[in-house]
């Protein structure tokens, strides 16, 4: 897990377990589901990225920052 993943699911528990009424129990699930399509998207990418480096060139997510 990301950390902007870890994140947001912290602030969506931390916000459901303040006040849980249906409006924040529908908004916990809502970003659930935005950090998995997040999540997948970022797999996506990085594939993509993968699959159109030229052999012997490191990706980026392996780059040394």
């Amino acid at each position: 897990m990301h950390w902007w993943s870890q994140q947001a699911c912290d602030a969506a528990a931390e916000a459901q377990a303040a006040d849980p009424s249906p409006g924040n129990l529908m908004a916990a699930a809502q970003v659930q589901a935005l950090v998995s399509m997040a999540e997948a998207l970022h797999r996506i990418a990085a594939v993509l990225e993968a699959r159109d480096e030229p052999e012997g060139v490191l990706p980026m997510s392996a780059r040394p920052r």
